[in-house]
């Protein structure tokens, strides 16, 4: 059965202008996002994974529009919305939603629990404030919790149930696509999996489809149908999730899955260390950006820029020697 495409972004690129100068004239720019090409069908799970800075977050942001791109198209249910204005952006609002890394820093600490996730519904105009208050009930029992927590403020919860009221806000408009921004790393290790596990069951109650980015390759071979794997701004391996982490192509990919630490003190394994620092994304290197840690370049990969080609079976790797 062949998925329908309900997200598709090409050759998406985020900008951040550098400034300098009495004047702050625009010197340089980060690139964020430099040149990302990715589609995401209806139901699915894609992982994004990478080290800090790489990009992850912004792209994120920037296929739902909390940040304008700067270059490319974004495509929803074939319909580009890449330079919609606020207005004509509105009813797409309502299908893509987020789940942010920090559940205390993205809900308002001076509102109550109902108007937090009650909010979406009255900006958009949907049913009537009394209904809107059996749609929060419903909502906080999807998500786990118990109707006394409408009356309460954020600072009340634990960091779970702060994440679950986040997750019940993300699904108060009803939507198709969810962006999970790191939506575990800041809690306790007990409560992630009742969270991971919550995710996986609304995705199959409300057919959601996931961007789920994490540090955790455990997590994210867990959730995810599909894995990109991010470095400096650009997708260098992008495959489904078995295939990625048993025969990974990318030498940055490989470093990654070593890294993962193995849950038995009996078992040795071979973990890669990488040489020197990651460039800036002010300034990258020419060529393959990871070609200056990369432990088997040679001389093609620090003049040619290699393309995201397909491999084999949807495994797409960006390597010349792969």
């Amino acid at each position: 059965m062949t998925l329908k495409e309900l997200v598709k972004i090409e050759r998406l690129k985020k900008y951040f202008p550098v400034q300098s100068g009495v004047l702050s004239r625009v010197t340089n720019h980060v690139k964020a996002v430099d040149g990302v090409d990715m589609t995401i069908s209806e139901g699915e799970t894609v992982g994004l994974v990478g080290e800090s800075g790489c990009g992850k977050t912004t792209l994120g942001k920037t296929i739902i529009k909390l940040l304008e791109p700067t270059e490319g198209s974004i495509y929803f249910r074939s319909d580009d919305i890449t330079g919609l204005s606020p207005s004509r952006m509105r009813p797409y609002r309502e299908k893509m939603q987020i789940v942010f890394q920090d559940p205390y820093g993205s809900l308002n600490p001076r509102m109550k629990v109902e108007s937090i996730v009650s909010e979406g519904l009255a900006i958009h105009n949907i049913s009537t404030p009394g209904e809107r208050k059996g749609i929060v009930r419903e909502l906080l029992r999807t998500v786990g919790l118990r109707e006394d927590a409408l009356p309460r403020y954020p600072h009340e919860f634990s960091g779970g149930q702060r994440q679950r009221i986040a997750i019940a806000r993300a699904l108060a408009l009803n939507p198709e696509f969810i962006v999970c921004d790191e939506p575990i790393s800041a809690l306790d290790v007990s409560v992630q999996a009742q969270i991971i596990n919550l995710f996986m069951e609304l995705q199959e109650k409300f057919r959601l489809t996931y961007l789920f980015i994490s540090h955790d390759l455990r997590v994210v071979r867990h959730i995810s149908d599909r894995v990109a794997v991010m470095y400096l701004g650009k997708v260098v391996e992008l495959a489904p999730s078995g295939e990625l982490y048993k025969n990974p192509l990318h030498p940055y990919t490989r470093v990654l899955i070593s890294s993962v630490p193995v849950a038995d003190p009996d078992r040795q394994k071979k973990m890669t260390v990488l040489k020197g620092d990651v460039p800036s994304p002010i300034d990258p290197p020419a060529g393959c950006s990871f070609h200056p840690r990369c432990p088997i370049a040679v001389e093609k990969c620090s003049s040619v820029e290699p393309e995201l080609r397909d491999a084999g079976g949807g495994h797409l790797v960006s390597c010349h020697l792969a």
